[in-house]
């Protein structure tokens, strides 16, 4: 979890659509309660999917932009909520793009 909180710290402070991490021990985190926003997965219908495919495809960039890989970006780690905003969870994978495993983690 150590990890994962220091990601989501810097990730939050560089303006990424992360959770505010609030403090970290052991193997917990907590962050900032994200009120009306659910999994992607649990998405049933989108009014404006190509903006929000767009964003999706943006937040991916600009990770690699800052030498990122999430590792994990999929649609359970994708919270939106009903105005469309898109926040980022679930950071242990997350890799630089010049680890060796960098491809295999970002395909």
């Amino acid at each position: 979890a150590v990890k994962e909180f220091e990601f989501m710290k810097a990730l939050s402070e560089h303006g990424f659509p992360v959770p505010k991490p609030i403090e970290q021990n052991r193997h917990c985190i907590v962050m900032e309660y994200m009120d009306g926003s659910f999994p992607l997965n649990q998405v049933k219908e989108l009014d404006d999917q190509k903006t929000v495919y767009v964003n999706l495809m943006d937040i991916l960039a600009r990770f690699a932009h800052h030498g990122l890989i999430h590792g994990d970006y999929n649609e359970f780690n994708i919270m939106i909520n009903n105005a469309g905003k898109i926040t980022i969870i679930d950071f242990p994978q997350m890799v630089s793009v010049n680890h060796p495993n960098a491809r295999m983690y970002f395909e």
